[in-house]
């Protein structure tokens, strides 16, 4: 029934692949994107559903062990090479699974132009949910570098870029079969969306928050072994002097101080007098102890001497924790590897001088609801502080970057973020850089950001896009 040419399959699988990861930095040939899955699509037809999960499954292969080409090094210096590679071998397959699944049920409704699109939002959607909620590599990442439609997450969130990337592949894919005014008609709507996406990307700003970020560029390994921490604080501590006084909010990166900082009243005092002497407010991380519980924490230390504490609760699998039901079967060799650390109560605005700041720390940036929520309980600002010298001079930093910048889009809200080693940036709620960094820069940057503003997306959040699958299924059952 079937007659296949492996070697056009395969040709055509190299094309896809390489269409994905040329769309991803350090390349970001962004429109690339929107042809990525053409060459998948068009031979679907010459393969059986089995094919179809195997093509897409080597997809995913082709990207992903190209994206985290750097886990083996990183991994390597708390382990074996051996264990690093295996460890790297899992990830890429645990992920390349979705693909699989997607072509797979994309060959079940073949002829449909819209089942696609709805596939892929419902498969990306799991794979930020759960024990091992993963979210980077996205087909909507690449169109924060394509202002007007970027700014359609604000109305349907980073799955509605989604939605729209697969659409316009299936389209691409099956232009010929379609008739003149399905044509046109698909052509109108996609001019439609950029000139929108221009209007909808305007704002007028009425008020600003003067805020400053400290970029220390320290040895994220050497922090690791608790060493080098009075001298990364003092490193910080002389860039916050050079900055201007009187600032709404200084912010310092992820796990600056790796150590308790509950538990170590040196440094608590040292901060208190430099948010005293330079009247303003301090946000940095470190690590928190309560009980048996530990938490990677920002401490938010206000210029009259109090302190409040947000707790990391989107916790990175395997990395911060291993996630249930694993714990029960990882042997104890692995799981002395883990951080170990617990999760904080829930994503909930620290509150300085009126003004609510959402904060989230590395890994929480990675996903939707985290700042849905901190923007729905009437955060001005979200921040984020991250340790990205782990991945440092690999694509991954300017891949977090995106992703911040579409919390920020996605909620209409301001995007601070705090690397250690960079990128540390400023950006409005229209995802438009404001201030940059250079990665390995020792420096401290300051600015005025816009307030926030109203994001439909934040009001409904995904219910539209599942709302319109729900609609779609029930119409294809009716007419089955």
């Amino acid at each position: 029934m079937f007659r296949v040419n492996k070697f056009k399959i395969l040709i055509y699988l190299f094309i896809s692949a390489l269409f994905y990861i040329l769309s991803f930095p350090p390349f970001n040939f962004s429109f690339l994107i929107f042809f990525t899955l053409v060459p998948l699509f068009s031979i679907l037809s010459e393969i059986t559903q089995k094919k179809a999960f195997i093509l897409g499954f080597l997809y995913g292969i082709g990207f992903n062990s190209v994206n985290f080409y750097w886990i083996p090094s990183l991994v390597s210096h708390f382990t074996s090479i051996g264990l690093s590679i295996f460890v790297y071998l899992l990830l890429i397959i645990y992920l390349s699974i979705y693909y699989g699944i997607f072509l797979w049920g994309v060959k079940r409704k073949e002829n449909s132009i819209f089942f696609p699109a709805f596939f892929m939002v419902f498969i990306q959607w799991i794979r930020s949910h759960g024990p091992l909620a993963f979210n980077w590599g996205s087909f909507g990442e690449p169109l924060v570098h394509i202002y007007p439609l970027l700014q359609w997450a604000s109305v349907f969130g980073e799955l509605g870029l989604v939605f729209l990337v697969v659409l316009v592949n299936t389209i691409i894919a099956r232009f010929k079969e379609l008739d003149f005014r399905r044509k046109i008609s698909f052509i109108l709507v996609f001019i439609s969306l950029f000139f929108v996406g221009f209007f909808i990307g305007r704002g007028d700003y009425n008020s600003f928050i003067k805020v400053g970020a400290v970029q220390g560029s320290y040895d994220s390994f050497s922090k690791y072994f608790y060493t080098n921490i009075y001298d990364q604080f003092k490193v910080h501590k002389d860039l916050t002097l050079n900055l201007p006084d009187n600032l709404d909010l200084v912010v310092w990166a992820e796990s600056v101080l790796f150590c308790y900082l509950n538990h170590s009243p040196i440094y608590l005092k040292e901060l208190r007098e430099l948010a005293e002497l330079k009247n303003t407010n301090l946000l940095l991380g470190s690590l928190e102890m309560n009980g048996r519980n530990i938490y990677n924490s920002a401490y938010l230390i206000t210029k009259d001497g109090r302190y409040d504490v947000h707790r990391k609760a989107q916790l990175v699998p395997f990395v911060e924790e291993v996630p249930f039901p694993f714990n029960y079967i990882i042997p104890e060799y692995f799981r002395g590897l883990v951080g170990n650390y617990s999760r904080g109560p829930g994503f909930y605005p620290l509150s300085i001088d009126g003004e609510n700041i959402g904060v989230l720390i590395c890994f929480e940036s990675l996903f939707s609801d985290p700042s849905r929520l901190l923007s729905q309980r009437h955060s001005n600002m979200i921040v984020v502080i991250t340790n990205d010298g782990w991945f440092q001079g690999t694509p991954a930093v300017y891949q977090h970057k995106n992703q911040s910048l579409l919390r920020g889009v996605e909620n209409r809200k301001p995007i601070i973020q705090v690397a250690n080693t960079g990128i540390t940036f400023f950006a409005d709620p229209y995802g438009s850089i404001i201030k940059e960094t250079k990665e390995g820069e020792k420096v401290a940057i300051y600015g005025e950001v816009p307030k926030g503003g109203f994001s439909l997306y934040t009001f409904w959040g995904d219910i539209p896009l599942f709302l319109g699958f729900l609609i779609f299924l029930l119409i294809k059952l009716i007419k089955e």
